[in-house]
């Protein structure tokens, strides 16, 4: 597959996980691979592959959610193609109002060496000839400052991806992919599915697996942490408002 050495240690780290969360794990990264290897002969099942590794990964969230005893976190249903494919898209919408993300601060991911846990390093400045950085613990207990040194609020940041230009972004998402899969598996009155560009399908839907496979390892070795904990309560409030206004 086309993962660099991160990449391929986060797929491997997480398969090794136990419980429901590592099986989900395991079964998204075979599925990936499976899909690379299907996509110059058989380019709609690899497509169809790919989607069933984001969910897989997905699916892993939950069960690290559920394991860590989250509030609410009984909430999400495994079964169901609107909670699984809704989390890339939260997600992504996370990245773009949350502290250091906004503030074009770049996170950094490493593996501890001590423990082999997945952790994020946040570089602040320069003292010397030596990187200043910050390293949350654990490691979505992210705090950030503005420029004028004020302490980000980020659970208000988490809240406001619940508005309506926000949930009709994942609403779309989540039709999209249910389009797709409609689209690759069952012929239409103009003839049967053809995908047309495999490479691009594949490096979407892989990409928003890895995603997911990262934020389960950055929930999964840890106590309850308050940021994820906001983030369940709005993405669940989000999935209600899609089932009453999109059904």
């Amino acid at each position: 597959m086309p993962f660099n050495e991160l990449q391929l240690k986060i797929l491997e780290k997480s398969s090794k996980t136990t419980g429901y969360g590592g099986f989900a794990s395991k079964s998204c990264v075979r599925h990936l691979n499976r899909a690379y290897e299907l996509k110059s002969i058989m380019p709609e099942v690899a497509a169809f592959l790919a989607i069933t590794a984001e969910e897989e990964a997905a699916t892993a969230i939950f069960a690290a959610l559920r394991k860590r005893k989250y509030n609410h976190a009984s909430s999400f249903k495994v079964r169901d193609h609107k909670h699984k494919a809704g989390v890339y898209p939260f997600l992504k919408l996370l990245g773009e109002v949350l502290g250091p993300l906004k503030h074009d601060l770049p996170l950094i991911l490493f593996f501890d060496e001590k423990d082999d846990a997945l952790r994020v390093r946040i570089p602040i400045g320069i003292q010397g000839d030596r990187q200043i950085c910050v390293v949350p613990d654990p490691p979505l207990n992210l705090v950030s400052v503005d420029s004028g040194g004020i302490q980000t609020d980020y659970l208000k940041q988490v809240r406001s991806v619940a508005s309506s230009q926000g949930i009709n972004s994942i609403f779309k998402y989540v039709q999209d992919i249910a389009n797709d899969r409609n689209t690759m598996l069952y012929a239409s009155d103009s003839g049967i599915p053809e995908i047309q560009d495999i490479d691009a399908t594949l490096k979407r839907h892989f990409e928003a697996a890895l995603l997911n496979l990262i934020v389960y390892l950055l929930i999964e070795p840890y106590k309850v942490q308050n940021l994820v904990q906001e983030s369940v309560d709005t993405f669940i409030k989000i999935l209600h408002r899609i089932d009453e206004d999109k059904t």
